[in-house]
């Protein structure tokens, strides 16, 4: 495998985890490897501990991560340089042109399913409860109970990284979910019975707010006052942020879809299943085909999946949306690499 392309997914994953991981840390991290014995899982995640955790609450976060993304983990041949780590190229069949790998997305557009139809049960269970009632307090009240006390809906992340938990069709049928997904479930509910409901994103949880009332469906629907809103961001940056309106913006249809996509890619590179990672990226990319860093992920699962011309295809579009990324020059070297391979084999 790629090592500069894993260190990248991994950074992704800590970031969902709450991490706060840039660009520039990652490279870092790829060039203190060049001075350790990769074959060494413990040599390995020392070095990328001390430069990708910062706080000691992160510690937990980053272990959990780091065995759930580098458990499948193969140690690369010693000697390569770090843009062709991993199995030399190989001429293998492709699918056609234009085949899409199949995915759960098909089956979450196959038709209305018995928990589908569930929601429309369920909203008008509180339409009826409301008696026409447009009060906020009593939307809440009327939705936590009937979801979480009736309906026994949960948060769930035993198996964050698991695909299925960022599926909105396994979470209406197991009644359990990771805050995203049950959020969604909440705006849905919230919408259909005629309130403005928004999702909002703050590190680490995604929550609902209607009107000025901010819940957490994780929570069992529980609402969060301002001082506790300033709690999660202490957590996660130790006292140096304020809350700010900024931190409760709401959410676009589009971005929940991007962001739910994005944990999907997550989880399932975390379970080394390429095809369905690059059919989430293909996705992320249909909503934003100018996502440079999309781009470039995708250029890294071609690579490893053999699929060489798109790879270079890909690597081609990163720079030209990012002429003067940091890794250009590595970008080049890849380019190099796989053209000459291509057309000597």
């Amino acid at each position: 495998m790629n090592l500069a392309f894993n260190i990248l997914q991994f950074g992704r994953m800590l970031r969902a985890a709450g991490l706060d991981i840039h660009h520039g840390r990652l490279l870092d991290a790829v060039r203190a490897l060049e001075w350790v014995n990769v074959g060494s899982r413990t040599d390995v995640a020392a070095t990328l501990r001390s430069l990708l955790v910062h706080e000691r609450d992160e510690i937990a976060r980053f272990d959990r991560a780091f065995d759930l993304f580098f458990r499948a983990h193969r140690p690369p041949a010693p000697g390569l340089p770090l843009f062709s780590l991993g199995e030399r190229p190989r001429v293998v069949a492709q699918p056609a042109a234009g085949v899409p790998v199949q995915t759960e997305f098909e089956d979450i557009h196959a038709g209305p399913s018995s928990a589908t139809r569930a929601v429309g049960a369920w909203s008008a269970a509180v339409r009826q409860r409301l008696e026409g009632s447009r009060d906020i307090e009593r939307i809440v009240e009327s939705i936590n109970t009937l979801l979480f006390r009736e309906e026994g809906f949960h948060g769930e992340d035993d198996d964050y990284y698991d695909p299925r938990s960022a599926l909105v069709s396994d979470m209406l049928d197991r009644h359990a979910g990771i805050p995203i997904t049950l959020s969604i479930l909440y705006l849905e509910l919230s919408r259909r019975v005629g309130a403005e409901a928004a999702g909002i994103s703050l590190p680490g949880r995604f929550l609902v707010r209607i009107g000025d009332i901010v819940i957490d469906p994780f929570d069992g629907g529980r609402v969060l006052s301002a001082t506790e809103l300033q709690e999660i961001l202490d957590t996660m940056y130790g006292g140096g942020v304020r809350l700010r309106e900024h931190h409760l913006r709401s959410f676009s249809r589009r971005e929940i879809l991007m962001r739910e996509l994005a944990h999907l890619k997550a989880a399932y590179l975390a379970q080394r299943d390429l095809p369905h990672a690059a059919a989430s990226i293909d996705r992320l990319l249909i909503l934003d085909e100018r996502d440079a860093w999309e781009v470039r992920d995708r250029a890294g699962l071609a690579m490893q999946m053999h699929a060489y011309p798109l790879a270079v295809k890909c690597l081609e579009r990163y720079l030209a949306l990012m002429p003067q990324a940091d890794d250009r020059n590595v970008v080049r070297e890849q380019i190099a690499y796989l053209r000459a391979w291509m057309a000597q084999n």
